[in-house]
């Protein structure tokens, strides 16, 4: 499923998070048990613990894709003179905004959010000031206008949607929301039943799966979206 990243269309988030990033604290071993018990199967049977733990990871990916739950604090890159391009690290699925701080405590827009743009409407001359857009491509960042030497040394807040560390192990927890926990159930009952060829019932616990999912996006997360190219991963 990771693989699918480069090629499918995110919906990605346009305001703030509004809800809680707390989780449950369940590890994938506790939502096996439930899974099994909803199942009837009390044990590994026809439902290895393999096929469970594929699942649990396959529904906690798919929500952080639809949703940008998980998120980090804001990475600070400083512009340097002449310098439009800047290295983004770590496992991140797409750039949610970016900020810039021109230090300038007089000014009302000391702090502003750039706009994103193509990057084929970027760099085509030599402006140069207070960068104004941003665009990703291939893991670097690109500002536009050209940093000056009054605006190196400054500050860009870049606020990424993370890329969830995976469901490994029986042992791993679960990173998303708490909120989310019963979504990820009838995302593993849906692909267990449907290994079972039970298609009618896999299909009822797959709409609860999206209902949920698409209820704590809108009045939870309170965001609205658009689609977008995958940046960066």
């Amino acid at each position: 499923m990771k693989k699918l990243l480069l090629l499918i269309f995110l919906l990605i988030p346009c305001g703030a998070w509004a809800g809680s990033t707390a989780t449950s604290g369940a590890t994938a071993s506790d939502f096996i048990t439930e899974v099994r018990r909803d199942l009837a199967e009390a044990s590994a049977g026809y439902w290895a613990d393999a096929d469970l733990l594929q699942w649990i990871d396959e529904a906690v990916w798919e929500i952080v894709i639809r949703t940008g739950c998980l998120e980090s604090g804001a990475s600070n890159v400083v512009l340097q003179e002449n310098t439009r391009q800047y290295s983004i690290s770590g496992s991140y699925l797409y750039v949610y905004a970016v900020e810039f701080d021109s230090g300038d405590t007089t000014s009302q827009k000391q702090v502003y959010t750039l706009d994103r743009v193509d990057k084929r409407d970027i760099g085509h001359n030599q402006s140069k000031g207070n960068p104004q857009v941003y665009c990703v491509w291939n893991d670097t960042l690109e500002v536009w206008p050209i940093p000056r030497s009054d605006q190196s040394g400054t500050t860009l807040y870049v606020y990424l949607a993370d890329a969830p560390s995976g469901v490994t192990a029986t042992t791993s927890a679960i990173e998303t929301p708490a909120y989310f926990d019963t979504a990820i159930k009838h995302y593993v009952k849906a692909r267990a039943l449907d290994k079972d060829d039970q298609g009618e019932r896999s299909d009822r616990h797959m709409a609860v799966f999206d209902n949920r999912v698409e209820l704590y996006f809108r009045t939870v997360t309170k965001r609205g979206v658009e689609q977008l190219n995958v940046e960066g991963r």
